[in-house]
């Protein structure tokens, strides 16, 4: 049961909306430097029980942070006529309430989703600048969680309708994603990120 929520969930992530706006066009993301709101993890052996995320943060293999933010403290769920829309209420990525809770002994792929604006800010324009071997680390009130991601890329929206191995419960998987925006306009792509806890 839980997987058919999580293969949901993925699909809704695919129907992302408000992806544009009418505010200037900002300056393309970047992995410059930003301030860390998340101290050292602890070591890989201890155990964090599954809880809600409340920050997340991007940082170069090196350790440089180049995206830290709140999550949004309400799950995201479906929403829109179908059910079939996912509309965060504000720039802040959202944890997607029918995945998975992050934590080490977790079973079920966890997905956190945000907005990419063509024409204003959000963190999660930050995944458009995202490399595999980056660290995606989240807080939550049961400790902090490293993930090193393993693949990042555009994939058209709708394409997990059918068999797509991003559907399966994965132990340990981290999936971000947004709407794609390249050269300051919307694409028809998802753009998702894949990272597996550390």
């Amino acid at each position: 049961m839980h997987r058919h929520r999580f293969a949901v969930a993925l699909t809704t992530v695919l129907l992302v909306s408000g992806c544009a706006s009418e505010e200037p066009t900002p300056a393309p993301p970047d992995r410059s430097a930003v301030e860390s709101r998340i101290s050292v993890a602890p070591p890989p052996d201890v155990v964090v029980t599954a809880a809600q995320p409340n920050w997340i943060e991007l940082r170069a293999a090196d350790g440089v942070t180049y995206m830290s933010s709140t999550i949004n403290p309400n799950g995201l769920f479906r929403g829109g006529a179908s059910g079939q829309v996912l509309d965060p209420v504000d720039e802040r990525p959202a944890w997607w309430a029918e995945s998975g809770l992050p934590g080490t002994d977790a079973q079920q792929t966890v997905v956190v989703v945000g907005h990419n604006y063509s024409q204003r800010e959000a963190p999660f324009r930050a995944l458009g600048v995202t490399q595999p071997g980056d660290v995606v680390v989240l807080d939550t009130a049961n400790g902090i969680l490293t993930y090193i991601v393993e693949s990042v890329g555009p994939l058209p929206k709708g394409s997990l309708l059918g068999e797509n191995e991003l559907r399966r419960a994965v132990p340990g998987r981290l999936i971000l994603a947004n709407c794609d925006v390249r050269d300051g306009e919307p694409t028809e792509n998802n753009f998702i990120v894949v990272a597996q806890l550390q």
